[in-house]
């Protein structure tokens, strides 16, 4: 990879001031980036860069070295744009060594070194400042963390030598694999409590506050008033730590992201080897990792997340209409994650109505509360969450909702009852109000059939829990129009969500899939398969849920009424399971035992004995070895493969990238699948079964 085609976009000052009190200098090494109010981006030249900066400091000519970043960061991580170009390439990546020599030479000075943390310090940035005797924050929210295991690879400049050194093992693996893999960052408060940091400082980076507070807290370290922080674990504990996070990676991922096992080992040989001997390691792992198929997923699917996050795709050029407020049909748990979801995106008022007064003063209640709640844990003030509040209303008649530009049903899964609902409302509302269904399944063009307007009707698929779940399916019907779609577009930004869209077909993109997958899982256990066997035949594919627990997540009669919809739609191809429909029908919640309860089998009592009598009434007797020798898992890879083919040749969705992108983000498969696709495409899968890969990593 050549230095042209990735030039440096860190610049790197060095500066030789004196602090209060003190006669010697320091040096004040100063990273910036070269884009006006950029990020502290480590590419391979950047790191040629700071080596030949921090190898030209005479440390006998200062008594200090001081790191220190812009406002925006102190760094943030290396060049994944390099990473990648390096994987598809098939060249091995030239920065991993060249970042040991570079930050070697700090941690090897013979004065005392500080890192002055000023913003955003992830990956390459944070293992910098992991390479001095000292780091000082800021007292922001600035996120810090080692996010690499979750893009499919491993620190790999220091930080699993450094880290365990500093904090311990227990916590470092923390930082490095458990909090990387579920996409999390320390805030600085927690970094201090760990001691990440050693000091948390007042004021903002530049700020006369923050000058005097970094430098006189130098000035006391170098007068021996502080010493720097070392780990206490003596072999048994380092030992003990590093055991339980292998035991643990191994239950989560089963050896699909060799990231993780990669990052646990170095720990592991931390403890006695030497920093030059650990980063030896460190960049022969990294280079065949980097390299490896579920590291190359991984990048893809951080790199399709973040475009998207950024740019949804297939946006129809049309106007955008205006949203002054929305109205949310139903009362119930979901009616009011919209409601709450679209006052604190979209910052509107929200009129809520149901059909029961009582239920609908309850709905206005709950959704206002989940306001105050968010306040009782720091993440908004308590004047933000009164004001929110404020814009949840209940409707006392239809003329509340007259004035609504959105209005979205969240009313019970049936047709006929939400073609109810926009019968009644659509003679309301302006004939320019977009009307709006949250449906998981249903058509969207028979839901306005009998409309006087159906081209304003339009699929709007939050997914649930509303928290934490970022995929919102739009879905256009036959009928809806290019304004109405644009203007989705525009609200789903609004509500930080990332948007896809989506033509009208059953179930649509995630259920559809999901339900395909459940399909074979449902007729092995009809066939005899046993329960635990079934339930981990999967495992390989290092899925965050198993199918069982995934099924009680979901609900099983949520799941029966999408498979009923999939049978009808498709039946060569989506079949109903005796068992599920028993379980549905006896209104079980679990097909699992529940935590704190105890079984006598793999299943819940209840799940078991509808197994038990489904099983008998169809004449299926013993147990089938169904899933111990892979058998399952390949048909469940090949009737994946075959789904979205299906979908892709139906033009549900534009491109395999959508469906990986709603695969990632509504129903967190993860990253070392590449969402889907490129999966099925390393598996074999979509070549078995279309005769040809899907290849979306590759465009």
């Amino acid at each position: 990879m050549s230095e042209q085609s990735f030039p440096s976009t860190v610049t790197i000052t060095v500066t030789t001031p004196v602090l209060p009190g003190r006669d010697k200098p320091i040096a004040l090494v100063t990273l910036d980036s070269t884009a006006p109010n950029g990020l502290v981006i480590w590419g391979s030249e950047a790191m040629r860069q700071l080596q030949r900066e921090l190898a030209a400091i005479d440390t006998s000519q200062v008594e200090a070295v001081v790191v220190t970043g812009n406002e925006k960061s102190f760094g943030a991580g290396a060049n994944l744009k390099e990473i990648r170009a390096a994987q598809l390439s098939g060249t091995s990546d030239e920065y991993v060594g060249s970042g040991h020599d570079a930050f070697g030479i700090l941690a090897e000075m013979d004065v005392p070194t500080f890192s002055l943390i000023t913003g955003v310090t992830l990956g390459g940035g944070l293992e910098l400042a992991l390479h001095t005797d000292y780091r000082l924050a800021t007292s922001g929210k600035a996120p810090m963390g080692l996010p690499e295991c979750h893009l499919g690879f491993f620190p790999g400049w220091g930080g699993v030598y450094l880290l365990p050194h500093l904090v311990g093992a227990e916590a470092a693996l923390n930082v490095i694999v458990t909090d990387s893999m579920r996409g999390k960052n320390l805030n600085p408060a927690k970094a201090a409590e760990i001691g990440l940091v050693d000091a948390l400082l007042d004021g903002a980076p530049g700020s006369q506050e923050w000058e005097a507070g970094w430098q006189n807290w130098v000035v006391e370290a170098l007068e021996g008033k502080r010493e720097p922080r070392r780990t206490s674990d003596d072999a048994q504990t380092w030992d003990a730590a590093v055991a339980k996070a292998a035991a643990k990676a191994q239950k989560a991922w089963h050896g699909a992201a060799p990231g993780p096992v990669a990052a646990i080992e170095l720990v592991g040989r931390a403890r006695t080897e030497s920093r030059v001997e650990n980063g030896e390691a460190a960049v022969e792992a990294f280079k065949e990792i980097v390299q490896s198929e579920p590291a190359r997923a991984s990048l893809y699917a951080f790199e399709l997340v973040s475009a998207r996050s950024k740019q949804a795709a297939n946006v129809p050029d049309a106007p955008v209409r205006k949203i002054r407020k929305a109205a949310v049909i139903g009362a119930g748990l979901m009616a009011g994650q919209l409601a709450s979801l679209i006052a604190q995106g979209a910052r509107i008022p929200v009129v809520m109505t149901d059909l029961d007064d009582e239920r609908l003063a309850t709905g206005v209640q709950r959704t206002r509360d989940r306001f105050t709640a968010q306040a009782e844990k720091g993440r908004m003030t308590p004047e933000q969450a009164e004001q929110l509040g404020s814009l949840i209303t209940g409707a006392t008649s239809p003329e509340d909702l007259a004035d609504a530009e959105f209005v979205i049903e969240a009313v019970f899964e049936e047709l006929d009852v939400k073609r109810q609902v926009f019968a009644q409302w659509e003679p309301v509302v302006s004939e320019d109000a977009i009307l709006a269904t949250n449906t998981s399944s249903l058509s969207i063009t028979a839901m306005g059939r009998d409309l006087q307007h159906p081209e304003r009707l339009v699929g709007f698929h939050v997914f649930n829990p509303v928290e934490v779940t970022p995929l919102l399916e739009i879905v256009a019907g036959e009928k809806t129009d290019d304004s109405t779609l644009a203007t989705a577009f525009d609200l789903a930004a609004k509500l930080r969500r990332i948007a896809v869209r989506v033509e009208d077909a059953p179930s649509f993109v995630v259920n559809r899939v999901l339900t395909r997958m459940f399909d074979e899982i449902g007729r092995a256990m009809d066939a005899g398969g046993d329960p635990e066997t079934v339930d981990h035949a999967l495992d390989a594919m290092g899925l965050p849920m198993t199918p069982l627990q995934l099924l009680d997540f979901v609900g099983p009669a949520v799941l029966v009424h999408i498979t009923h919809t999939m049978h009808d739609a498709y039946p060569d191809r989506f079949t109903l399971s005796p068992w599920l429909d028993a379980v549905a029908d006896a209104g079980l919640r679990n097909t699992l035992p529940a935590r704190g309860e105890t079984s006598e089998t793999y299943l819940s009592a209840g799940a078991h004995e509808a197994l038990e009598r489904t099983r008998q009434e169809n004449g299926v007797t013993g147990q089938a070895g169904d899933g111990a020798d892979g058998e399952l898992l390949t048909r469940v890879q090949d009737a994946l493969a075959d789904e979205i083919g299906h979908m892709l040749d139906e033009g549900v969705v534009a491109t395999a990238r959508d469906v990986d992108l709603c695969m990632i983000l509504g129903a967190n498969y993860p990253f070392h699948l590449g969402g889907i696709t490129p999966y099925l495409d390393r598996c074999g899968a979509a070549e078995r079964v279309r005769g040809q890969r899907f290849d979306a990593a590759q465009q």
